[in-house]
Order: C-alpha cells, then structure tokens, then sequence
C-alpha cells in the first residue's frame, strides 16, 4: 500500500482502465478505417470481465492484407490505456498500415514479466488470428511510448521471452521505441535518475541490482544474434532521455544491429510521442522513412 501512495504522490496524472466491455466494430467513413475494439488477445475465464489483455484494432478499408504496427501505451509499468493513441490511428492507416493498441497487465497487481508476457502473446494472436483481419503477420512493427517503449525494447533484445513461447520474432521487421528512459536501468538508478526517477525505478524494479540488469534490454543485445532494426525517438531537451537512447544505439551498433536515432519534436520536444501523426512533424517524417525501410 505505501508503495502505491507513493506512486500517486509522484504522478499526478492517472489514466484507469474501465472495468470491460464486449467487442464492437467501426467504421470510420471520416478517415477510411474500421476499427475494432476490446478484442481479447488471451482467452478469458467464463466469469472474467477485464479489459486488460485486450486490444483495438484499426484496420485501413480496402487493403487486403496490412503491414501492422504494434503499439505499447506508456505509463510509467502502472498506468495508462490502449485508448492513448493521438492521432496515430488516422495516420497510419491513411499509409496504409494497420494499427493494433493493446492493454496489458499493470503494477501493482502483476509483475514486469507478466507485461513482457502479454506482449509476446499479442504476436501470437496477430499471427494466428491477423488473417481474419487483414493483418499481414510477416510485417509487424514493435511501437512503445515510455513504459511501452522499454517493453517492446526488452522482448526484442532479448529473445528468450520468445523462445519460451515458442514462436520465433522473424515476423517483427524494425523497433520503435520513443521516450524511454530505461534501457539501462542500473545507469539509472547509479548516475542519471533524478530523484523521482531513481524511485519510480525501486519501485517497479526493487533495489536489486540483479532485477535491474535483467529488465535492461542494453543488458541482452550482445547475446541475440537476430535483433531487429531499432528507431529510438527520443527528447534531446532531457539529458536522461538521450543518454539512455545514445547508450543503447551504441550497444546495438556494437552487436551488428541496426539502430537510429530520432530526435522528438523541436517545437515541443517532450510532446514527441503526442505529436507522431501531425502534419509538418519533422520526427514524423524521419519514422515514416525508417518503417517504410524496414517493411
């Protein structure tokens, strides 16, 4: 309990999740795309209701098979919605692609393994239901904001999470990551995290150092010969920020992975993940360029 006072003491903005709701479909003349919301991703129990593990799914009209992107909300592990899109539904699919927001299991009541868990299983159900929805499962791109942005990062660093599935990441074409601090979240909690960022850290990592290189995806590079290609957005007004994207764009390189960097809006760099989708966004431009590379 005190942990979670704590964690509204440092945060004083919360997003919660509504307690559930049944699949629905729509369309949306406005922008060309369907979208499809609160599809569970993990079977449910009979007397489940939760929107947790689910997703919504926004599929451009007339195309038959879309490349997908694969987007992990922030959050900071305890917080936040699938709902927390912007404007990235409408610019995606107006390019063509297909935009697939999960929610996931949160702190307090699961751990970051179980996070790690549902993302590799929202693959798995991409692979064996993406068909039915006009998914092209061999074109997927990992997006994850913040919290997001280490999860998506972590289960493509280090492919074990995978393996234990047993499926394979070839399907995952490219990476992107905006805005995360914690690719090595041992350098955080040594040298770069302020105070509120060293506690938000302890308090999903704990004090173990041993959990912290664990959960580092920069920890597992050097031992994954299959990396995909990496974009790190990042907010080159935050040294914590940019560090932490420069520390691992390294270790990518140096592990023969291909890796850029991507500065966040410079008229509101700390609105990055925000801004993605609007017109005349130079990182917009630059992320459009490196997926399109990629698929």
């Amino acid at each position: 309990m005190r942990y979670v006072l704590l964690w509204l003491v440092l945060f004083s903005t919360v997003s919660f999740t509504a307690k559930g709701s049944e699949e629905t479909s729509i369309i949306d003349a406005g922008f060309d795309f369907t979208l499809t919301s609160d599809i569970h991703y993990v079977a449910r129990k009979l007397d489940e209701v939760t929107t947790l593990q689910t997703l919504d799914l926004y599929r451009p009209n007339n195309i038959a098979l879309a490349p997908v992107i694969l987007y992990v909300h922030g959050g900071a592990w305890a917080f936040g919605d699938k709902k927390d899109v912007h404007v990235k539904p409408n610019y995606f699919t107006h390019n063509g692609f297909a935009l697939v927001s999960i929610n996931y299991r949160l702190r307090w009541d699961y751990k970051i393994y179980d996070q790690v868990l549902d993302l590799v299983s929202a693959i798995v159900w991409i692979q064996e239901h993406g068909a039915e929805f006009g998914l092209d499962a061999d074109r997927i791109v990992m997006m994850g904001h913040g919290a997001g942005g280490h999860l998506v990062s972590l289960v493509m660093a280090d492919s074990s999470y995978l393996r234990a599935e047993g499926i394979s990441g070839k399907g995952v074409k490219a990476v992107v990551s905006i805005d995360s601090t914690s690719y090595d979240i041992t350098r955080v909690m040594k040298e770069l995290g302020s105070f509120v960022e060293r506690r938000k850290h302890q308090v999903i990592f704990t004090s173990d150092e041993q959990v912290w290189r664990g959960a580092s995806p920069q920890t597992h590079v050097s031992k994954n010969p299959s990396l995909p290609p990496f974009a790190l957005l990042y907010n080159p007004e935050r040294d914590i920020t940019t560090l932490q994207a420069k520390g691992f764009a390294k270790a990518l390189k140096d592990a023969g992975g291909v890796v850029v960097m991507v500065p966040g809006s410079v008229s509101d760099p700390a609105r990055t993940n925000e801004l993605i989708g609007v017109s005349g966004n130079i990182a917009t431009v630059a992320l459009m360029a490196f997926i399109r590379s990629q698929i």
